[in-house]
């Protein structure tokens, strides 16, 4: 059976290049994270009250963040799957 796969201007590549930059940027993040984290203790604990709102806004605003990005990047390896289902799909049909 004859089959052919369509690369859509390089989408894999893309994506490919996409995944790699959502790997850096969640380690930036993290690291960001990891050093906010730590901000009361290197104060020897003075800077906790005023932290703390600041402390609970970060951690609400990371969750988001590395939610929306994983999200972003998952739908966008899933269009590249229904290009792929959709050219199998055309082969099916055209080859009856």
């Amino acid at each position: 059976m004859t089959a052919f796969d369509v690369n859509h201007n390089g989408y894999l590549e893309i994506n490919e290049q996409l995944y790699k930059a959502v790997g850096d940027l969640g380690t930036i993040i993290d690291n960001l994270n990891t050093a906010l984290k730590n901000i009361p203790e290197a104060s020897w604990g003075g800077a906790t009250p005023i932290w703390q709102e600041n402390q609970r806004q970060w951690n609400i605003a990371y969750g988001e963040m590395t939610t929306r990005i994983n999200t972003t990047s998952v739908s966008s390896i899933n269009v590249a799957e229904i290009f792929k289902g959709g050219d199998n799909q055309g082969t099916r049909i055209m080859l009856g």
